[in-house]
């Protein structure tokens, strides 16, 4: 970008150019110099309205004001420029980047969140005080508790025959949709059965506890959802929360396969509610 710079100015030298070509130094530094490393459209967005604010005529004025509080130094030793520098306020404002001010609130609460979850991921989960529970036992009554209560995975041919008899049949959009949602769900259920089995059997000392079995401990410990059941499902911030929608889940779905297709949807309890929607306007169309 340096060099770019440097070659523009010795253009203008040559061809004797008045001042820069903004147009053409705004697009090689917003789109080219830096834009060319930015893939998030709303980020390149971002980018060009900073180039536009701060690469034209107007930047090169004296006593030019960025902002209150940030005034482009007009200074000739580094000792005037050090001095400009240490004047500035110790924290910047959100809106000194063009953000709205409840930025700085989400930034601090999540710095915090970090903190804390910093801190309860470094404490002790060895040894329990006397008369207590350590918390490898505590973590097992957990695991033992949520095993009992876990749904029975949706079995392979008996969902296709009832998937059949739904009105339609089995080719029906909705019915699709229904279909793809007991896949995904089977997998969650799945995988939440074998960790928990693992995890017991690990606390136990029969199976190693190591990778996602540690985490698995750690969370449920914490009362956080394991991250590798994260991956394949929905956000939630504790493990009760998202135990029950697991169990929310599982019902909607084992109702609209037992008793057909109910009068009201709980749309944000399934994985793909665009295509859902999408489904049920075919099947209105089609109609």
């Amino acid at each position: 970008c340096v060099q770019f710079l440097q070659n523009h100015l010795t253009e203008m030298d040559t061809k004797k150019l008045p001042s820069p070509t903004w147009p053409t130094v705004t697009y090689m530094v917003s789109s080219i110099q830096y834009g060319g490393r930015i893939t998030d459209g709303f980020d390149e967005l971002l980018m060009d309205t900073y180039a536009g604010k701060y690469f034209n005529r107007g930047g090169l004025e004296k006593n030019l004001t960025l902002f209150p509080g940030y005034q482009v130094p007009d200074c000739k030793t580094i000792e005037e420029i050090r001095t400009c520098i240490e004047a500035l306020p110790s924290q910047d404002s959100p809106e000194v980047f063009g953000l709205h001010s409840n930025a700085d609130l989400t930034f601090r609460t999540l710095q915090v969140k970090s903190l804390v979850e910093t801190v309860v991921g470094t404490m002790p989960k060895t040894g329990g005080g006397e008369g207590g529970l350590s918390p490898a036992e505590i973590v097992d009554a957990i695991a033992e508790d949520l095993l009992g209560k876990v749904p029975v995975s949706f079995e392979l041919e008996p969902t296709k025959e009832r998937l059949k008899k739904l009105p339609g049949g089995a080719t029906q959009p909705l019915t699709v949709h229904l279909r793809q949602e007991i896949d995904r769900l089977n997998i969650i259920l799945d995988l939440c059965r074998s960790t928990l089995v693992n995890l017991r059997l690990a606390v136990a000392g029969t199976v190693a506890l190591s990778g996602s079995l540690v985490d698995a401990l750690d969370s449920l410990f914490d009362a956080n959802v394991p991250s590798k059941w994260l991956s394949k499902s929905w956000e939630s911030s504790t493990i009760g929360s998202w135990f029950q929608g697991l169990l929310q889940r599982h019902a909607q779905l084992t109702k609209w396969l037992e008793k057909g297709k109910p009068k009201a949807f709980w749309l944000t309890g399934f994985f793909n509610p665009q295509g859902f929607l999408t489904a049920m306007k075919q099947e209105v169309n089609r109609a």
